[in-house]
């Protein structure tokens, strides 16, 4: 037997090699869901502990200011939660906006502040990374009353928790959620109470933690809360009315109670 028969008789056949492509294709697809919802899994954890650490923080200043709670409206308001409008580019990835916040000093991580799976806002056609993924409940801190009811279908409701004592049930009330990169600007989530609109979004899409959304409660503790109604997964853009969504009931029974 001569070299040349001995090397074509110890390497592949063109055979063997497209069985050996063929299986290693078979396992990758087998493992990229698995290694894909590990991920999601990885980042909702992150998520939530970001939230729960912001819920010490919020607590905290509430604890520091006699029951007073950290204020939500944004408006030429320097006593707000946090500053920085994630639609204009100057704000988007600026943390001294995250810095000036009133609950920036109870815990000084940024990271905090932005969701692992957020992936960025679109500006001027750009996806623009921000340094703010979530958004505080409207109803969650004090105003000036003649600013007016806010939203408008908000009528049969209290227009604001001043403090941590008016809130009768704090374990049903959500204070802070992880906001869609369609709707996010300022850190003051637009909530209908009467469950007809979605005005902000919370994060509804499938990157960020699979059709599902983190939040937490006025007692401190976070959950995670799943999209259901198929509705949900049509929804586009913000101001969008679906009467009758239970996603949307869902959100808006633990927003806010009525008067």
């Amino acid at each position: 037997m001569n070299s040349q028969q001995t090397l074509r008789q110890r390497g592949f056949t063109l055979l063997e090699l497209l069985t050996v492509i063929a299986t290693i294709a078979i396992l990758a697809s087998l493992l990229f869901p698995v290694l894909g919802k590990a991920k999601t899994k990885a980042q909702r954890t992150s998520c939530l502990s970001n939230l729960r650490q912001l819920s010490v923080a919020w607590m905290l200043y509430a604890d520091d200011n006699h029951g007073f709670l950290p204020e939500s409206y944004p408006l030429n308001n320097p006593e707000v939660w946090v500053q920085g409008d994630m639609t204009k580019a100057d704000e988007a990835g600026n943390a001294d906006l995250i810095r000036a916040g009133k609950l920036f000093v109870y815990n000084t991580s940024l990271g905090i502040y932005h969701c692992p799976a957020d992936q960025g806002v679109t500006i001027d056609a750009k996806v623009v990374p921000t340094v703010r993924s979530y958004s505080m409940n409207c109803f969650m801190g004090g105003r000036d009353p003649s600013i007016g009811v806010i939203p408008v279908t908000a009528r049969d409701f209290v227009p604001f928790y001043a403090k941590d004592s008016e809130i009768a049930e704090p374990s049903q009330l959500w204070v802070m959620l992880d906001e869609d990169e369609r709707s996010i600007n300022d850190g003051f989530f637009l909530s209908d109470p009467t469950g007809q609109v979605w005005m902000d979004l919370p994060a509804m899409s499938s990157h960020r933690h699979d059709w599902s959304f983190t939040l937490n409660f006025g007692d401190g503790h976070s959950s995670v809360w799943r999209f259901a109604d198929q509705r949900s997964f049509q929804v586009k853009l913000a101001r969008t009315e679906q009467p009758g969504n239970t996603d949307l009931a869902r959100l808006a029974a633990a927003t806010v109670a009525r008067k």
